[in-house]
């Protein structure tokens, strides 16, 4: 596909009729354009249909999120249409039940994410440069935030729905309260791994049944070429002309704001105070504004007379202050002193206040000086923002152009041609961790038909091209490199196998009657004494051991129930459930509060589940494998 294209765009009369494209492109958008056309759906769900586009947008969406080789996996591929399927019906159903977002309401939502703020505002043209770096359309990014917000709507409406009885919540508090006297003993595979016997011919028998087991995927070294904003300021001397045009430019940036410490005293008035209280409470300040210019400590008045309990304790200090922060009465007053200066009385919403500014540093613009070393950088930086958008572009073209080699885009940009490691689809190091770099080297045409790879944004200043130098097929191990891990393999099982019997045979002795902590002993198992468990209060013991014990039946006649349980890898436990002891009585509020919670998050999550499944069972849907 890339060949043709390729033959196909160049010259004049091509560049002429991409210009062409490109206005539908920017007038109606990429989506409006190809829908004109006849495109390729991965699934029809009744009469709507999940077109290939978006099933492969959501696919490069998760590519960050998951390890490269999930990708082609066809398990992953149908979770990733199963949910589109699911959000379809959700967001179809939402519709039909008269859930509704309003225009204003998605407005206000897409203007309240940080993300799409500059200087904590809306800014349109960020919002529309982030839709396009996902690929987005706003239009395309719109629905998809209104189905999301029906679909969320419909969950809380369903989740929230239950009905929680308080003998359902003591029942559980019962049960959560419930005591079981449990011991145990373990029989470690680690343990019998040393004395598993594994010879030569069984090695060989296991590696040649399992043939799956030993393979390694198909590996690939690359060339590429890393066009960066960082390497074109290298060697560039901005000129004194340039760095005092930056330093008049970038004015605002090297002016200190200036600083003003207050401390303040409040005599508080209520919400609607009379206009004897009014008076009193004026009468009082005046009289405090008195003493304070009559040479007063204004510290001592305002821990004496302040009804601000947050700062009287600290002789009023308001600490530095900054424009937006007091109300506007008090802000005013302490902008408009001098330092040292007591202000008039000022009426706000709290009561009478009598302000002092108790240091003052005035706003300073740094000298060209003294920020000399800074412009050097800011002006070689600008230089070389400017310098990568042309030189990206050349980039770009070359690497188009002559898809043969890196060379000839080399030498006409003064790059290097470095050389990566081996690495697999799953990635590697250096170069090879960039998931974008893996991804382009094992496209068709990079991997099949040794091309370049198109130019490849690993970050906002960052172009990276590559082609594949050299190339290692899948194949299996050999026995000697893989020998060890066989071994290893071989004499895991074969300890599992002898501690299963160890357990079952134990488990049999002691349903005959025997002491668990006897067996133990004889066997050489490690046993753990009796105590007291509950299932919140496990004391350090193996989940799967307190939740067999707790599935257990109850002890009757004094004799312990006994289970063997199977711990994975680490091997078996025997324990013996000795007593049961029941929880009495009505749980506390605070129980009740979180049984009911834990209860309604779990019945929520059944009804929401079941809500969805009814809404597959009775639709007709149809998944084109051949599509993903």
């Amino acid at each position: 596909m890339l060949t043709k294209i390729r033959e196909k765009t160049q010259g004049i009369i091509a560049g002429f009729i991409l210009a062409l494209i490109a206005i539908p492109f920017a007038l109606w958008g990429v989506n409006s354009y190809f829908d004109t056309g006849g495109k390729i759906n991965v699934a029809k769900v009744d009469d709507t249909e999940i077109s290939q586009d978006e099933y492969r947008r959501t696919l490069e969406r998760l590519r960050a999120r998951v390890e490269p080789q999930a990708l082609n996996d066809p398990r992953f591929k149908q979770s990733v249409l199963d949910s589109l399927i699911s959000q379809t019906l959700l967001a179809r159903d939402a519709e039909s039940q008269g859930y509704r977002i309003s225009d204003a309401q998605l407005a206000q939502i897409l203007r309240d994410q940080p993300a799409f703020q500059r200087d904590g505002q809306f800014d349109p043209a960020l919002y529309e440069a982030l839709l396009r770096r996902e690929g987005l359309s706003p239009r395309e990014f719109e629905t998809r935030v209104r189905e999301d917000m029906l679909v969320t709507q419909v969950q809380a409406g369903i989740s929230e729905s239950h009905i929680i009885t308080l003998a359902e919540i003591t029942a559980l508090a019962r049960l959560l309260a419930q005591e079981r006297e449990l011991a145990h003993a373990m029989i470690s595979a680690e343990t019998l791994v040393a004395k598993a016997a594994v010879s030569g011919t069984d090695i060989e028998q296991y590696y040649s049944a399992h043939p799956e087991m030993f393979q390694f995927p198909e590996q690939v070294r690359i060339e590429y070429l890393r066009l960066s904003a960082a390497d074109l300021d290298r060697g560039y001397q901005p000129t004194e002309e340039d760095l005092k045009r930056a330093y008049d430019e970038e004015a605002a940036r090297y002016v200190i704001p200036e600083k003003r410490r207050a401390s303040h005293i409040l005599i508080s008035l209520p919400a609607q105070p009379g206009e004897d209280q009014s008076k009193q409470a004026l009468a009082k300040i005046q009289d405090i504004a008195k003493q304070a210019r009559a040479g007063g400590d204004f510290g001592g008045l305002a821990k004496k007379h302040s009804a601000d309990s947050a700062t009287a304790a600290q002789g009023g200090d308001l600490g530095e202050v900054r424009r937006g922060v007091l109300p506007k009465e008090l802000e005013d007053a302490v902008y408009a002193l001098k330092s040292g200066e007591v202000s008039q009385p000022v009426r706000s919403t709290y009561g009478y206040h009598l302000v002092k500014l108790t240091a003052h540093t005035p706003e300073k613009r740094k000298s060209f000086s003294e920020v000399r070393k800074e412009l050097i950088e800011v002006v070689r930086r600008r230089q070389a923002e400017e310098r990568f958008i042309d030189v990206s572009e050349k980039f770009r073209n070359l690497v188009y152009e002559q898809p043969d080699s890196l060379a000839p885009a080399a030498k006409a940009l003064g790059l290097e041609i470095r050389k990566s490691e081996w690495f697999s689809p799953a990635g590697g190091s250096g170069i090879a961790a960039e998931p974008k770099v893996v991804q382009a080297a094992f496209e068709p045409d990079v991997l099949g038909q040794a091309r370049n790879s198109d130019a490849i944004e690993i970050s906002a200043d960052t172009l990276v091209a590559v082609r594949v130098a050299e190339r290692r097929p899948a194949g299996r191990k050999p026995l000697a490199e893989v020998r060890s891990q066989v071994e290893r393999i071989l004499k895991q099982e074969r300890a599992l196998e002898q501690a299963r019997s160890l357990g079952e045979a134990a488990l049999q002795e002691l349903r005959a009657g025997a002491s668990l902590e006897a067996l133990a002993r004889k066997h050489g198992f490690k046993y753990v004494p009796a105590r007291m468990l509950t299932r919140r209060q496990a004391a350090g013991i193996d989940p799967r051991i307190v939740e067999s014990a707790f599935r257990a039946p109850r002890p009757e006649g004094g004799k312990p129930v006994h289970e063997l349980v199977d711990l994975g890898e680490k091997g078996y436990a025997v324990l013996a459930v000795q007593r049961v002891r029941d929880a009495s009585g009505k749980p506390d509020n605070a129980t009740q509060q979180q049984i009911r919670a834990l209860l309604g998050t779990r019945r929520g999550a059944d009804y929401y589940a079941n809500y969805r499944a009814g809404l597959r069972q009775k639709a007709e849907i149809k998944v084109y494998s051949d599509q993903l």
